[in-house]
Protein backbone atom coordinates (compact mmCIF):
# COMPACT_ATOMS: atom_id res chain seq x y z
CA UNK A 1 0.00 0.00 0.00
CA UNK A 2 1.04 3.66 -0.76
CA UNK A 3 0.47 6.96 0.79
CA UNK A 4 -1.87 9.11 -0.10
CA UNK A 5 -3.14 12.41 0.03
CA UNK A 6 -6.91 13.96 -0.52
CA UNK A 7 -8.35 17.79 0.45
CA UNK A 8 -10.10 17.14 3.93
CA UNK A 9 -13.65 17.69 3.14
CA UNK A 10 -14.25 19.06 5.90
CA UNK A 11 -12.02 22.14 5.76
CA UNK A 12 -12.40 22.48 1.88
CA UNK A 13 -15.50 21.92 -0.15
CA UNK A 14 -15.50 25.16 -3.06
CA UNK A 15 -13.20 27.08 -3.63
CA UNK A 16 -15.02 30.42 -2.83
CA UNK A 17 -12.79 32.14 -5.88
CA UNK A 18 -13.76 30.11 -8.61
CA UNK A 19 -16.67 27.67 -7.50
CA UNK A 20 -14.21 24.73 -8.16
CA UNK A 21 -13.26 25.61 -11.96
CA UNK A 22 -10.07 25.38 -11.06
CA UNK A 23 -9.88 29.31 -12.95
CA UNK A 24 -10.79 32.30 -12.67
CA UNK A 25 -12.58 34.99 -15.54
CA UNK A 26 -11.29 38.22 -15.36
CA UNK A 27 -11.09 40.96 -17.77
CA UNK A 28 -7.87 42.86 -18.83
CA UNK A 29 -7.58 46.80 -19.73
CA UNK A 30 -9.49 46.10 -23.33
CA UNK A 31 -12.52 44.96 -21.75
CA UNK A 32 -11.42 40.90 -23.09
CA UNK A 33 -12.38 38.32 -21.04
CA UNK A 34 -9.36 35.98 -19.88
CA UNK A 35 -9.49 33.05 -17.37
CA UNK A 36 -6.17 33.12 -14.75
CA UNK A 37 -5.53 29.26 -12.91
CA UNK A 38 -6.81 29.82 -10.08
CA UNK A 39 -4.76 29.49 -6.24
CA UNK A 40 -6.88 25.87 -5.59
CA UNK A 41 -4.94 24.32 -8.48
CA UNK A 42 -1.39 24.44 -7.04
CA UNK A 43 -2.78 22.11 -3.93
CA UNK A 44 -4.08 19.49 -6.30
CA UNK A 45 -0.81 19.93 -8.15
CA UNK A 46 0.67 19.09 -4.47
CA UNK A 47 -1.66 16.29 -3.92
CA UNK A 48 -1.09 14.35 -7.49
CA UNK A 49 2.92 14.62 -6.58
CA UNK A 50 2.46 13.41 -3.38
CA UNK A 51 0.18 10.52 -4.06
CA UNK A 52 2.52 9.99 -7.63
CA UNK A 53 5.66 9.16 -5.59
CA UNK A 54 4.27 6.23 -4.31
CA UNK A 55 5.68 6.22 -0.81
CA UNK A 56 5.27 3.58 1.47
CA UNK A 57 1.79 3.82 3.41
CA UNK A 58 3.21 3.47 6.80
CA UNK A 59 5.46 6.20 6.20
CA UNK A 60 2.58 8.93 5.28
CA UNK A 61 3.29 10.95 8.42
CA UNK A 62 6.69 11.29 7.95
CA UNK A 63 8.14 14.99 7.79
CA UNK A 64 11.21 16.55 9.39
CA UNK A 65 9.20 17.95 12.18
CA UNK A 66 8.39 14.59 13.75
CA UNK A 67 12.61 12.45 12.86
CA UNK A 68 13.47 11.50 15.85
CA UNK A 69 17.14 12.37 16.37
CA UNK A 70 17.13 11.25 19.76
CA UNK A 71 18.91 7.95 19.52
CA UNK A 72 22.07 8.65 18.03
CA UNK A 73 23.71 11.70 17.07
CA UNK A 74 24.33 10.34 13.17
CA UNK A 75 20.62 10.41 12.92
CA UNK A 76 20.76 14.42 13.63
CA UNK A 77 23.68 14.73 11.30
CA UNK A 78 21.62 13.12 8.64
CA UNK A 79 18.61 15.38 9.29
CA UNK A 80 20.68 18.84 8.58
CA UNK A 81 21.84 17.42 5.38
CA UNK A 82 18.49 16.10 3.94
CA UNK A 83 17.12 19.58 5.07
CA UNK A 84 20.13 21.43 2.54
CA UNK A 85 19.05 18.99 -0.42
CA UNK A 86 16.52 21.31 -1.85
CA UNK A 87 18.73 24.22 -1.35
CA UNK A 88 21.28 22.45 -3.24
CA UNK A 89 18.91 21.02 -5.86
CA UNK A 90 18.21 24.56 -6.32
CA UNK A 91 21.23 25.98 -7.05
CA UNK A 92 21.67 23.02 -9.62
CA UNK A 93 23.53 20.82 -7.71
CA UNK A 94 22.10 17.18 -8.52
CA UNK A 95 23.78 15.36 -6.11
CA UNK A 96 21.42 12.95 -4.19
CA UNK A 97 22.11 10.64 -0.69
CA UNK A 98 23.25 7.03 -0.01
CA UNK A 99 22.14 6.27 3.40
CA UNK A 100 23.88 3.29 4.93
CA UNK A 101 23.03 1.42 8.39
CA UNK A 102 21.48 -0.89 9.81
CA UNK A 103 17.63 -2.24 9.86
CA UNK A 104 15.16 0.04 11.57
CA UNK A 105 17.55 2.69 12.11
CA UNK A 106 15.35 5.45 10.11
CA UNK A 107 16.76 5.35 6.73
CA UNK A 108 13.57 4.80 4.73
CA UNK A 109 11.63 7.94 6.92
CA UNK A 110 14.26 9.94 6.07
CA UNK A 111 13.97 9.81 2.59
CA UNK A 112 10.21 9.61 2.64
CA UNK A 113 10.55 13.16 4.72
CA UNK A 114 12.82 14.39 1.89
CA UNK A 115 9.56 13.45 -0.60
CA UNK A 116 7.32 15.05 1.28
CA UNK A 117 9.66 17.77 1.47
CA UNK A 118 9.88 17.95 -2.07
CA UNK A 119 6.35 17.26 -3.55
CA UNK A 120 4.74 19.30 -1.22
CA UNK A 121 6.88 22.16 -0.16
CA UNK A 122 8.66 22.41 -3.75
CA UNK A 123 6.33 20.71 -6.26
CA UNK A 124 9.10 18.33 -7.32
CA UNK A 125 8.26 14.94 -9.12
CA UNK A 126 9.61 12.20 -7.07
CA UNK A 127 9.49 8.54 -6.75
CA UNK A 128 9.91 6.03 -4.03
CA UNK A 129 10.85 2.23 -5.31
CA UNK A 130 12.19 -0.64 -3.44
CA UNK A 131 15.06 -2.58 -5.62
CA UNK A 132 12.82 -5.86 -5.13
CA UNK A 133 9.14 -4.43 -5.82
CA UNK A 134 11.18 -2.81 -9.34
CA UNK A 135 12.29 -6.16 -10.00
CA UNK A 136 9.42 -7.46 -10.02
CA UNK A 137 7.34 -5.06 -12.03
CA UNK A 138 10.07 -5.50 -14.65
CA UNK A 139 9.60 -9.30 -14.18
CA UNK A 140 5.63 -8.73 -14.87
CA UNK A 141 6.60 -6.62 -17.70
CA UNK A 142 8.33 -9.44 -19.26
CA UNK A 143 5.17 -12.06 -18.56
CA UNK A 144 3.50 -9.69 -21.07
CA UNK A 145 5.88 -10.13 -23.79
CA UNK A 146 7.84 -6.21 -22.95
CA UNK A 147 11.08 -5.34 -22.24
CA UNK A 148 12.20 -3.69 -19.40
CA UNK A 149 13.20 -0.50 -21.47
CA UNK A 150 9.68 1.19 -21.23
CA UNK A 151 9.67 1.02 -17.73
CA UNK A 152 13.37 2.02 -16.70
CA UNK A 153 13.58 4.83 -19.15
CA UNK A 154 9.84 6.05 -17.26
CA UNK A 155 11.67 5.96 -13.93
CA UNK A 156 15.27 7.55 -15.10
CA UNK A 157 13.38 10.10 -15.98
CA UNK A 158 11.47 11.41 -12.50
CA UNK A 159 13.46 14.48 -11.09
CA UNK A 160 13.90 12.65 -7.67
CA UNK A 161 14.07 9.09 -7.70
CA UNK A 162 14.93 6.76 -4.19
CA UNK A 163 16.07 3.67 -4.68
CA UNK A 164 15.20 1.72 -0.97
CA UNK A 165 17.22 -1.30 -0.20
CA UNK A 166 19.94 -0.99 -2.30
CA UNK A 167 21.68 -4.25 -2.70
CA UNK A 168 18.83 -6.62 -1.45
CA UNK A 169 17.96 -9.43 -3.64
CA UNK A 170 20.14 -12.63 -4.92
CA UNK A 171 22.72 -10.51 -6.40
CA UNK A 172 22.40 -12.17 -9.66
CA UNK A 173 24.24 -10.43 -12.64
CA UNK A 174 20.81 -9.90 -14.36
CA UNK A 175 19.51 -7.81 -11.08
CA UNK A 176 23.38 -5.86 -11.10
CA UNK A 177 22.77 -5.06 -14.73
CA UNK A 178 19.25 -3.42 -14.17
CA UNK A 179 20.66 -1.47 -11.50
CA UNK A 180 23.55 -0.61 -13.54
CA UNK A 181 21.18 0.45 -16.40
CA UNK A 182 19.06 2.61 -13.95
CA UNK A 183 21.98 4.06 -12.55
CA UNK A 184 23.87 5.15 -15.61
CA UNK A 185 21.01 6.33 -17.10
CA UNK A 186 20.36 8.63 -14.57
CA UNK A 187 24.11 9.82 -13.49
CA UNK A 188 24.19 10.82 -17.50
CA UNK A 189 21.33 12.65 -16.90
CA UNK A 190 22.18 14.45 -14.24
CA UNK A 191 19.11 13.58 -11.93
CA UNK A 192 18.93 13.57 -7.97
CA UNK A 193 18.64 9.78 -6.82
CA UNK A 194 18.25 9.00 -3.03
CA UNK A 195 19.29 5.37 -1.83
CA UNK A 196 18.44 3.39 1.23
CA UNK A 197 20.45 0.04 1.85
CA UNK A 198 22.18 -2.30 4.84
CA UNK A 199 25.24 -2.67 2.94
CA UNK A 200 28.30 -0.40 4.40
CA UNK A 201 31.66 0.17 3.59
CA UNK A 202 32.77 -2.00 6.44
CA UNK A 203 32.50 -5.63 7.20
CA UNK A 204 32.19 -4.85 10.71
CA UNK A 205 29.52 -2.94 9.93
CA UNK A 206 27.85 -3.98 7.07
CA UNK A 207 24.58 -6.29 6.29
CA UNK A 208 25.10 -9.67 7.82
CA UNK A 209 22.64 -12.74 7.01
CA UNK A 210 20.80 -14.55 9.86
CA UNK A 211 21.43 -17.66 9.07
CA UNK A 212 23.55 -20.50 11.17
CA UNK A 213 27.29 -19.73 10.91
CA UNK A 214 29.83 -22.28 10.49
CA UNK A 215 33.01 -23.00 9.30
CA UNK A 216 32.60 -22.75 5.85
CA UNK A 217 30.19 -19.61 5.65
CA UNK A 218 31.35 -16.50 3.22
CA UNK A 219 31.88 -13.17 4.90
CA UNK A 220 29.40 -10.39 4.89
CA UNK A 221 29.45 -8.12 1.78
CA UNK A 222 30.42 -4.04 1.92
CA UNK A 223 28.67 -2.29 -0.57
CA UNK A 224 31.27 -2.20 -2.71
CA UNK A 225 31.39 -5.90 -2.94
CA UNK A 226 27.76 -6.54 -2.96
CA UNK A 227 27.01 -3.39 -6.43
CA UNK A 228 30.66 -4.24 -8.15
CA UNK A 229 33.08 -1.92 -8.30
CA UNK A 230 31.19 -0.17 -11.71
CA UNK A 231 27.92 0.90 -10.21
CA UNK A 232 30.14 1.70 -6.81
CA UNK A 233 31.94 4.42 -8.61
CA UNK A 234 28.71 5.32 -10.23
CA UNK A 235 26.93 6.13 -6.49
CA UNK A 236 30.58 7.47 -5.55
CA UNK A 237 29.88 9.88 -8.11
CA UNK A 238 26.27 11.04 -7.82
CA UNK A 239 25.74 10.91 -4.19
CA UNK A 240 26.87 11.81 -0.81
CA UNK A 241 27.41 8.49 1.53
CA UNK A 242 26.15 9.05 4.94
CA UNK A 243 26.33 6.27 7.78
CA UNK A 244 23.53 6.16 10.17
CA UNK A 245 23.73 4.58 13.43
CA UNK A 246 21.42 3.73 16.34
CA UNK A 247 18.81 1.07 17.45
CA UNK A 248 16.04 -0.67 15.82
CA UNK A 249 13.14 1.82 16.05
CA UNK A 250 10.72 -1.33 15.31
CA UNK A 251 11.90 -3.43 17.89
CA UNK A 252 11.28 -0.65 20.00
CA UNK A 253 8.34 0.48 19.15
CA UNK A 254 6.85 -3.51 19.11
Amino acid sequence: MVAVAQRCPDCFLECKKCSNLGYILSQDEKGRERAEPCDCREVDRKIALYNGAKMPAQFFDAHFGNYDTKAHKSLAEALRTAKFLYRNFEKGDWKGLLLMGGVGVGKTRLVCSLIQDFTLNHQVPCLFQEFTSLLSAIKSQYDQGLSESNLLSQISQIEVLVIDELGKGRGSDWELGILDNLISARYAQKKTTLFTTNYTEQKSTTYKEHKATGPGDPEPKTLAERVGPRIYSRLRGMCNFMMIDGPDRRLLEG
